[in-house]
């Protein structure tokens, strides 16, 4: 994970810094004295100095993600990680060149609080959550650079802090059978009871060019009902007590709308699940 981290960050900068592949040489190394000492052209180093869990986005709620065998799995959600990189340019005694490629660096990953989608590597596009990021903002796990440097045998230099958020999924799930219709009996004591039935429409919304990416924020509507609701982060959307009968469908993402008619309950009532692919 942490390596699909890496080539993440290398891409991020390589592409929205503009350097040439042959000019800059982009590291993940402890920069050691004995390191700098070997280094034969302008190298950016990011070096991930500390892992801790970032407690202001905790979350113990629990979600339910449907199988396609109709089973669910009931599961906490995600734990979320900061990754703090020491951020350091190297060149040949170049001070000039050396501020250049920093400022270069600054902006490119300044200018992307969140890790853009299409340049994700590996694991990282199964993220449940937008990575986020933060840079050059003032660092809980440094408390003396001057120590920092000298622990690790080398001079004082300029240095950016990166610090990148990502999730890991907690082993603790359930897994049964999906509800799909509530069936209430209502009545006074002492009386013949009733059934009701309560239906639902609920499902997910994902990228038709990557099914495996869920679309947060897109609009569902079931537009002979005027009811109208938005995805969650994982594209999971859901609409209660919705009348038995046929219903059209909608979805926006991105301006553009895809629709369709739907069966409430389906003729198998297997239930109410409607999944796009936008």
């Amino acid at each position: 994970m942490i390596n699909d981290l890496d080539e993440t960050i290398r891409k991020l900068v390589m592409t929205h810094a503009r350097f040439d592949e042959n000019s800059v040489d982009i590291t993940f190394d402890q920069p050691t004295g004995d390191w700098a000492a070997g280094l034969t052209r302008p190298t950016v180093d990011f070096y991930l100095y500390d892992i801790r869990e970032n407690l202001e986005l905790r979350n113990q709620e629990w979600t339910v993600e449907r199988r396609p065998d109709g089973t669910g799995a009931k599961r906490m959600a995600p734990l979320r990680y900061s990754l703090s990189y020491l951020v350091t340019v190297w060149t040949q005694n170049q001070v000039e060149d050396e501020h250049a490629i920093l400022w270069r660096v600054l902006a490119a990953l300044a200018r992307h609080p969140t890790m853009p989608q299409e340049l994700l590597q590996g694991e990282m596009r199964q993220q449940p959550y937008a990575i986020l990021a933060q840079t050059a903002q003032p660092s809980m796990a440094i408390g003396n650079m001057p120590d920092l440097w000298g622990v690790m045998e080398n001079q004082l230099r300029p240095s950016l802090d990166y610090v990148v958020t990502v999730a890991m999924d907690r082993d603790v799930a359930f897994t049964g059978p999906l509800v799909l219709t509530k069936r209430i009996r209502v009545g006074q004591r002492g009386e013949e009871a009733w059934d009701q039935e309560i239906l639902q429409v609920a499902g997910m919304v994902r990228a038709k060019d990557d099914p495996q990416r869920p679309m947060a924020g897109a609009v569902v509507r079931l537009a002979d009902l005027g009811l109208e609701t938005e995805t969650d982060a994982y594209g999971r959307y859901r609409f209660a007590n919705v009348p038995a009968g046929e219903h059209s469908m909608e979805v926006v993402v991105g301006g553009r709308t895809e629709r369709r008619s739907i069966q409430v309950p389906p003729a198998d009532r297997s239930a109410s699940y409607v999944d796009w692919e936008v």
